[in-house]
């Protein structure tokens, strides 16, 4: 196996769609860039399981470009005549329907929820320019946990500040918004417009600090109808050596204070943490985990079989070139993974394999007690969980992550990591295409959750704050997780203790005092 089994591959396979597109009755002329996305496919595949490199796909597309082009006479004259030379490299256009593919890496909070386009096997992945050891320096976090309980007789709500993160370029809180409605119905017009600081109750808000600077604030999120996970940036970014700050509303009502000095700890260590570093996986093989975490996502809602074209030509691709070792137990477990869950039409020749890894059988087991059970909407929701965490982790694919924060309520729960040398999310099989990190969380019950990348709170030169989403949610308030995060340089295992304890019964808002208060 190596570059040129994949290349040789690539080429053959290009030359055999080359000769089909050219036969009689199909003219070159009439050819779209749809008919060679097949080819396309196949080398983004390789590209991403390190074998080939994007140049090299681009320019054999451009080969088969020009191939066609000499092959039919109006598309010599459409791109020769008139300019003296052949064009030895066409470009073909974007293929029809946007960049997007089937299976891309839009999930939680794209079409299917609230976030961004941000979902399995795309976030977080390997790192860009501002990696480890950058001019960008190390995150400062400084765990808050305060949350302002904002009275209002039709949109009650409670604004829990968790986690302050500091880079040289921004500073951000990661923020939560609980809203409780009134059961009268008497709400029912804001409910439309769902949780978020729009409910405000103040004409202005901003920041002062310890010196006298004053800084305006930017809310930053997305939510549902109950909740809102966000962050809240501080304008300019703080200096160093700021102590405190302090939240005032209208200009004169002082709502809350921030120390920034007990808290703070550079670089981040959690007091009580388990942090264990093995092995990664194959490029090839992460691919397929990667396509498995998507398959799981995808069927966590839905009750049918389904199709997962995707899967076939990753797996076929990958086993044809030999990135697939023949005893590699994962194609099995992919089908026994697609039996359990009605994939059909997977095409994955591999006999089923008797047993899986245990985060993806947990979630199965989860989803048919799921099934078997209540309706969702007769299910009480968990109890609510507002807290920072204080967990930086070994350097992963060229990517630093901190373990910044928890929340759940409403039947939606979020692990808040902040991390330096992200890369851009991509669509999968577009240019610079790369699974991202694999992010699973265990809670004290043993139960799986996977950790979905929903939204990037903030993206700054320097620095990130990215919301992973957990499904299914949290049950119970837990004492400690187990978060796993995988890539191909190596698996990180970490154990947290989660401080706290739930804050009040989630069935109902508490009794509050006329204005708003605080508690800390």
């Amino acid at each position: 196996m190596g570059d040129e089994r994949a290349e040789t591959y690539l080429r053959l396979l290009a030359e055999t769609h080359l000769r089909v597109l050219t036969r009689p009755p199909l003219r070159p002329e009439d050819i779209g860039s749809s008919e060679l996305w097949e080819v396309t496919r196949a080398g983004r595949i390789l590209v991403a399981a390190g074998l080939l490199d994007d140049d090299l796909v681009d320019d054999l597309r451009a080969d088969v470009g020009t191939a066609l082009t000499v092959r039919s006479r109006a598309l010599l004259a459409r791109y020769g005549a008139g300019r003296g030379t052949l064009q030895t490299r066409y470009r073909a256009p974007a293929r029809p329907g946007g960049a997007a593919g089937p299976g891309s890496a839009a999930g939680p909070g794209s079409a299917a929820g609230p976030g961004s386009a941000a979902g399995p096997g795309s976030a977080a992945g390997p790192g860009s320019a501002a990696g480890p050891g950058s001019a960008a320096g190390p995150l400062r976090l400084t765990p808050v946990r305060q949350t302002l309980s904002v009275r209002s007789d039709r949109a009650p709500f409670d604004l829990h500040l968790l986690t302050l993160v500091r880079a040289r370029s921004e500073t951000a809180i990661i923020t939560a918004i609980r809203m409780y409605w009134p059961q009268d119905g008497s709400s029912a017009d804001l409910e439309t417009s769902g949780a978020g600081v729009q409910h405000f109750p103040y004409d202005e808000i901003w920041a002062t600090d310890d010196r006298g600077a004053r800084y305006s604030l930017e809310f930053d999120g997305d939510g549902g109808t109950t909740t809102w996970q966000g962050v809240l940036r501080l304008l300019p970014p703080m200096p160093p050596g700021t102590r405190w700050l302090d939240l005032i509303a209208n200009g004169t009502s002082q709502l809350l204070r921030v120390d920034l000095v007990a808290g703070t700890q550079e670089p981040l260590a959690s007091a009580g943490a388990t942090i264990e570093e093995s092995a990664g996986l194959s490029a090839a093989e992460w691919l397929l985990a990667a396509a498995a975490e998507s398959i799981l996502w995808e069927s966590w809602d839905r009750p049918g079989p389904f199709l997962q074209s995707y899967l076939t030509e990753i797996t076929s691709v990958l086993t044809d070139v030999g990135a697939i070792a023949a005893d590699s137990p994962t194609p099995g477990q992919l089908v026994a993974l697609c039996r359990e869950l009605g994939v059909i039409r997977h095409g994955i020749t591999a006999p089923p394999a008797a047993s899986m890894p245990g985060p993806w059988a947990s979630i199965i087991a989860q989803r048919k007690a799921r099934a078997a059970g209540p309706p969702p909407f007769l299910v009480a929701p968990g109890p609510d969980v507002f807290t920072p965490l204080g967990t930086s982790l070994p350097d992963i694919d060229a990517t630093r992550l901190t373990l910044a924060g928890l929340s759940s309520a409403g039947g939606e729960s979020y692990l808040y990591v902040a991390a330096s040398g992200l890369r851009e999310p991509v669509e999968r099989f577009e240019p610079g295409w790369r699974p991202g990190l694999s992010w699973w969380l265990k809670d004290p019950a043993g139960h799986w959750h996977m950790a979905i990348p929903a939204n990037y709170l903030t993206r700054s030169p320097d620095t990130g704050v990215l919301a992973l989403r957990l499904t299914p949610p949290l049950a119970a308030y837990p004492d400690t997780i187990e978060v796993v995060v995988t890539g191909t340089s190596a698996r990180i295992r970490a154990i947290v203790p989660v401080p706290g304890a739930p804050n009040r019964d989630p069935s109902g808002p508490p009794d509050w005092p006329e204005g708003g208060t605080l508690r800390a």
